[in-house]
């Protein structure tokens, strides 16, 4: 069975009684939204993320979806690092940590949300 955006919730910020808007937000996910096939409305809880980057619901997730929390931050995690001797490509986007000012565990979470590895601040673009 694919995992939902709650169960990435759930992941990210560990058992609790009952999860807030903020508890999405701060992931980088929304609380509902709509299935990419068929358009039917979909909250956090039968919300399927799906590899091509859309949530769908349980009727058109298919093999589409991700077994586990952790297949699902891999798909959709870029690393992004320079190093501090080499030019950066000219398509690379450079992002660093409002936390911290970190640059070298930064990932992309989800279109233009970030997290940073070494502080564990999360926050948009």
């Amino acid at each position: 069975m694919a995992i939902t955006i709650l169960d990435y919730v759930k992941f990210q910020t560990g058992p609790k009684d009952s999860y807030s808007p903020e508890d999405y937000y701060s992931y980088g996910v929304d609380i509902m939204g709509g299935c990419e096939v068929c358009g039917t409305t979909i909250a956090g809880y039968n919300a399927y993320p799906s590899t091509s980057g859309y949530w769908r619901c349980a009727d058109c997730i298919a093999d589409s979806g991700f077994a586990t929390v952790e297949d699902f931050i891999n798909h959709c995690t870029n690393t992004r690092q320079t190093e501090p001797d080499t030019a950066p490509d000219q398509d690379a986007v450079l992002v660093n940590c409002p936390a911290c000012g970190g640059v070298k565990k930064i990932r992309e979470l989800w279109e233009n949300i970030f997290s940073c590895g070494d502080c564990g601040a999360t926050w948009r673009l």
